[in-house]
């Protein structure tokens, strides 16, 4: 699932700044992250591509990138947009999938964000076209009215027949909310926003709170997943199919199962003592 070669690279794919609703600014955003040892850090103002601070030697790499939302027929619905959008300005939209034809148009990548906050039911969304990811979670959710985890989300997207990754970000805006709750582990070539647009793209990361997902494999319809010290594993597929391996008091570091055969996917989520998760991107099987 993760090329043999490559660097680890730490990063979140959402902020925001005091360029938009954020409590810090872009230079405040940068040394915070880089306290908490980040390689890189996309900031995503609402509807503005914020410039990145004056570059420095120290990582983190900062990119700029953006926030979308719209409302429609009465749902409402955020995108995060990693990458180049088209220069011609459009903020009004009969669709989503109009809005997801715009926004990628230039190349960007699509992150739908925050779903369950949002509250738009998933049946209006799968079947989108264009999105590379979901935000399986989002830290701000999280703390701010516990609705941070879209896992059921994802996978009614997935069970619909898209093949989508999960993202765990921070959704940073304010500090009593935290900082370094989500986050994902990207294997790229070098760190660069190309480099790492381009495995993010392929799906070479994994996403977490803390554990270490440190291979996926696929053997047939056996998948195999080694981890970090974990206490519980879950392999989650279509509908009701799925399987946890679990053993009272024992440290568990891999785990795996087959597949029934009319399971479509296979995700993997790794929780550790702390009740931290792990997620990986789908495997597709045949």
């Amino acid at each position: 699932m993760f090329p043999p070669a490559g660097l680890w690279l730490r990063g979140t794919t959402h902020v925001h700044t005091t360029e938009s609703d954020g409590e810090l600014s872009p230079a405040e955003v940068v040394q915070r992250y880089a306290a908490l040892a980040y390689d890189f850090v996309f900031l995503t103002d609402h509807w503005k591509c914020t410039p990145p601070p004056a570059p420095s030697a120290q990582r983190p790499l900062i990119f700029s990138a953006i926030e979308l939302d719209a409302r429609v027929r009465g749902n409402g619905y955020h995108v995060v947009a990693l990458g180049p959008l088209p220069k011609k300005w459009q903020r009004t939209f009969r669709s989503l999938g109009q809005m997801l034809r715009w926004a990628g148009s230039a190349g960007a990548v699509l992150i739908l964000a925050h779903p369950y906050w949002t509250g738009t039911r998933s049946a209006h969304f799968v079947g989108a076209r264009g999105l590379l990811a979901i935000e399986v979670y989002n830290g701000v959710c999280d703390a701010m009215i516990g609705k941070g985890y879209a896992g059921p989300y994802w996978d009614d997207v997935l069970d619909g027949g898209q093949r989508v990754f999960g993202i765990a970000t921070d959704d940073f805006h304010r500090t009593c909310w935290g900082m370094g709750r989500g986050w994902i582990m990207v294997k790229a070539r070098a760190c660069t926003q190309s480099a790492i647009l381009r495995a993010i793209r392929a799906g070479h990361f994994y996403s977490t709170q803390g554990p270490e997902i440190r291979h996926v494999a696929v053997h047939g319809r056996r998948v195999q997943v080694t981890c970090s010290p974990v206490r519980r594993i879950n392999f989650i597929a279509n509908r009701w199919r799925g399987h946890v391996v679990q053993a009272d008091g024992e440290v568990l570091t891999g785990g795996e199962w087959t597949a029934d055969a009319d399971c479509t996917y296979v995700r993997v989520e790794c929780e550790d003592a702390a009740g931290k998760t792990a997620w990986s991107n789908p495997v597709y099987l045949p």
